[in-house]
């Protein structure tokens, strides 16, 4: 089955959404201000409002880039479905010092966690996941 790294470029039409997106989208200065992993046609990906979930994957507004299966990839998402989205750790992005919650994840901690199989030891942002994919 193909996997696919997937950032989000697109702003969603909804008026709060899209004001994240935008402030997200300003404060990481990326293109890509969510992103998910696509096995087959289905999205898992981390959202304030489902945390950990999967849904099918309409590929409009999202950029993807094949990544390699690998080991330890295996019941990873079934053993974190559910996790609350990382509000907390979202301060990272807003003061110096590290902000994390290690019992939740925003949706680049979990594209890290499935490319590298452990969790970030800091703020991630979809540049880094996407030199991830070219090692």
């Amino acid at each position: 089955m193909k996997t696919y790294l997937a950032l989000k470029h697109a702003a969603p039409s909804a008026l709060l959404p899209a004001a994240f997106h935008t402030i997200t989208r300003a404060r990481l200065v990326t293109k890509y201000p969510h992103g998910g992993i696509v096995r087959g046609d289905t999205l898992m990906h981390c959202t304030l409002a489902n945390g950990l979930h999967d849904e099918p994957f309409d590929d409009r507004g999202w950029d993807v880039f094949p990544i390699p299966d690998q080991p330890w990839q295996a019941g990873l998402y079934e053993r974190h479905k559910g996790t609350k989205y990382d509000v907390f750790s979202q301060l990272a992005f807003a003061v110096p010092w590290a902000v994390t919650d290690s019992s939740r994840l925003y949706c680049f901690e979990w594209q890290y966690l499935w490319l590298t199989g452990r969790r970030p030891p800091s703020r991630v942002v979809p540049e880094m996941l996407l030199a991830e994919t070219l090692k």
